[in-house]
């Protein structure tokens, strides 16, 4: 009987075919709109006002952000659960915080000491967060 195991992962088992089509769209599609400064603020602004988006109407049955901001919260949702960020509520209307994962089921989170008075603002100091996470990570590209 042959032997199939091997030594070293695959690329499969790795996800490079992932790791390499996420760079390249983040490449292509998301810096460009992060480095253009007025493009970036204004970003950061309809975040700011809806940050898990606009209410659904009769016309749109569903919560709607502009097709630039969906790219970018796409962007940031994807990747490894390591060191992501959450919201943990630990005062329902008063206290929300950011916790950090460790990518690691079971083990708790890390909860840090900045205190948001609502879960948009909560999500919202995230999405900062990502966006400067990101733009750091490709800062010498």
């Amino acid at each position: 009987m042959a032997d199939y195991s091997y030594k070293d992962p695959s690329n499969v088992a790795l996800n490079k075919g992932h790791k390499h089509t996420d760079d390249f769209i983040t490449k292509k599609y998301i810096l460009p709109m992060l480095r253009d400064p007025q493009k970036l603020k204004e970003l950061i602004e309809e975040h700011r006002a809806t940050p898990i988006g606009r209410a659904p109407t009769k016309d749109h049955g569903m919560v709607q952000h502009s097709k630039d901001l969906i790219a970018l919260l796409d962007k940031l949702r994807r990747g490894p659960l390591n060191g992501k960020l959450l919201i943990v509520c630990l005062k329902m209307h008063e206290d929300y915080r950011i916790a950090i994962t460790t990518g690691v089921r079971g083990e708790p989170v890390e909860i840090t000491d900045e205190s948001y008075s609502s879960q948009e603002a909560c999500e919202h100091a995230i999405f900062l967060k990502r966006v400067n996470k990101l733009l750091e990570q490709y800062s010498g590209e």
